[in-house]
């Protein structure tokens, strides 16, 4: 049950766990540290509230499709997987979700979610030139913003990249050459 789970989740950034609640996956922005001069690249988080929710018709169909069975039997053995969860929050340990994270319930009976370690360590972080973190120094106190995101031609212009507008595809030039190649294929054949 747990890779149907965590498949699920990636794939539609929520699940919902009748009795249980609602898992949601969110999308961090890229953070710059200007101190030690690195970019870390965007990260996707799990978070968890707990909350009595009803049945998720996506979800139910998800695993008719996923596991072959019938729907009486998914609702079943949905029921008795959060019955388990359920149960497993009591103890010490928790209940582990492989590839979500774990839930335990703490002493005033709220639940504590531990998310299980993100997919970000397999992208490392990068080292910007020191220019591109004064610069970004400079942008923040001009906009006397607290943090500053940077998006779009900004952030490749800091980079050094090119734009979109440079990078565009002159598709016009090879359509005329193909055309050209047709007409003199026609003209040697029937010449």
């Amino acid at each position: 049950m747990y890779q149907y789970l965590f498949k699920y989740l990636v794939l539609h950034k929520s699940l919902s766990i009748p009795k249980l609640g609602v898992f949601t996956m969110e999308q961090l922005s890229a953070e710059i540290d200007n101190t030690n001069h690195l970019m870390y690249p965007p990260t996707q988080i799990i978070r968890f509230k707990h909350d009595e929710v009803l049945a998720d018709r996506h979800f139910y169909n998800f695993l008719e499709h996923e596991t072959g069975l019938n729907l009486a039997d998914i609702i079943k053995s949905l029921h008795e997987f959060s019955q388990q969860i359920l149960l497993e929050v009591q103890t010490i340990s928790g209940a582990v979700l492989k590839g979500i994270g774990t839930l335990k319930k703490d002493n005033d009976g709220l639940f504590l979610f531990i998310p299980e370690r993100p997919l970000d360590y397999l992208f490392k972080h990068i080292s910007i030139d020191k220019s591109i973190s004064l610069a970004v120094i400079d942008n923040q106190t001009s906009n006397n913003e607290a943090s500053t995101v940077l998006e779009g031609e900004v952030l490749l212009d800091l980079l050094g990249q090119k734009t979109e507008d440079e990078t565009t595809d002159n598709w016009w030039v090879y359509a005329i050459a193909l055309l050209l190649l047709g007409i003199g294929a026609l003209l040697f054949y029937y010449v």
